[in-house]
């Protein structure tokens, strides 16, 4: 049985397949720090379809006068018991800007062990940080519990270690993954606004969003649409699943062991949709010496589908009984007007709103003609399947 990853290893380069044109076209969104000219970046994609594996191969192939910190939202909304506030955010977002400059540098060192005794006082809500300001020269905050100090603080904090590298380091590059997850905060656009001013003054520190969300959502538009913080001036990239053959190339050279008749590499695509994730789940569940027709990757496909569908079966015991209904719902009744998606539910119409928000937040829900439907075909096959076997819907 072959053993394809299920997250991102720690050794990305044996599983790495095909994303070379995306990884140049990010380099080069990047190369501009060299020229003090910082672009900030939006990269989209479905669940699965392999966005963070390729940003953390992007970090491992920059250049070591770059510094890179990777921060995941969902991590920090987990923590936090599926509340967030911006505060918690800035928090993590230091300790990660931080932890990017543990290097045996004399200066950077000194960056490291000063932004340690800081994060020691965030976590206290002790903002009084005169030890940065001596080796920085960063105008840091004197009040206790003074989140628009704290923001200052930390949002002007990559630009100074650049400066204070004194032409050692050229830039800073800060992924947030799982941005979407921001749409949870009281006011997202004020956040984003926030990163917007002071962005636009800093010449050497950019920041790459990316999030299970496609480059519609509403998120999206609320960070770089017309109207959002950033008007369009981000610069977007779409990761998309494998095509038919790049995934029959992508099984031949990672899984030759595993044989399959031409219409079963047809259905094995119909049912993965190219995405990485469940290409790899599926072959996990696999085995050699058989050969897999249509009707034995069908069969197998819906045996197996509790461990092909891993990830929207934990994601689905974190929702809320509202959150699930909505879901269902849909489910049942096929993608539904928001008015007629209310007359379905027995809720009032901001409870509806409010959850609607989470689940499109979760890339859980899409909403395109007007109508709302399931963003992703595994959810709505394993939610399908357990209501055809059970005789309802897993709880």
């Amino acid at each position: 049985m072959p053993s394809l990853p299920l997250g991102v290893p720690s050794n990305l380069d044996p599983y790495f397949y095909n994303r070379e044109k995306e990884l140049i076209t990010l380099k080069s969104f990047l190369n501009t720090l060299n020229q003090d000219v910082a672009n900030q970046i939006i990269v989209t994609g479905y669940r699965g379809v392999g966005k963070s594996y390729l940003l953390k191969k992007l970090i491992q192939e920059l250049p070591g006068n770059i510094l890179t910190a990777y921060l995941d939202i969902s991590q920090v909304y987990g923590i936090q018991k599926c509340s967030l506030t911006e505060e918690q955010i800035m928090h993590a977002l230091f300790e990660a800007i931080n932890n990017a400059t543990k290097k045996e540098s004399n200066t950077l060192l000194k960056i490291y062990n000063a932004g340690k005794d800081i994060l020691t006082k965030i976590r206290q809500n002790d903002y009084d940080f005169k030890g940065a300001g001596s080796i920085l020269g960063i105008a840091v905050p004197d009040i206790n519990d003074n989140y628009e100090k704290l923001s200052k603080f930390v949002m002007e904090y990559p630009q100074k270690v650049v400066d204070a590298s004194k032409g050692e380091i050229k830039g800073f590059v800060i992924v947030i993954d799982e941005f979407q997850f921001i749409g949870e905060l009281k006011s997202p656009e004020a956040f984003f606004w926030m990163f917007r001013s002071f962005t636009q003054e800093q010449d050497n520190v950019s920041y790459i969003f990316t999030g299970s969300t496609s480059s519609t959502s509403d998120i999206v538009d609320k960070i770089n649409g017309i109207n959002g913080a950033f008007g369009n001036r981000m610069l977007q990239f779409n990761v998309d699943p494998f095509t038919q053959d790049e995934t029959e190339n992508y099984l031949k050279e990672k899984v030759s062991e595993i044989k399959f008749t031409k219409d079963g590499l047809d259905r094995f695509y119909r049912c993965t949709r190219g995405y990485p994730a469940y290409i790899n789940s599926f072959c996990n569940t696999l085995s050699t010496g058989v050969s897999y027709d249509s009707d034995k990757i069908i069969e197998e496909f819906y045996l197996k589908l509790e461990q092909v569908a891993v990830k929207w079966i934990f994601t689905w015991s974190t929702l809320s009984m509202q959150e699930k209904c909505i879901i269902t719902t849909i489910i049942d009744k096929g993608p539904l007007k928001w008015s007629d998606l209310l007359g379905e539910v027995d809720f009032s119409e901001g409870t509806l709103n409010k959850n609607i928000i989470k689940l499109k937040n979760k890339g859980i829900l899409s909403h395109s003609g007007k109508q709302y439907n399931i963003e992703d075909h595994m959810l709505s096959a394993w939610l399908k399947y357990r209501k055809e076997h059970d005789g309802f819907y897993p709880q």
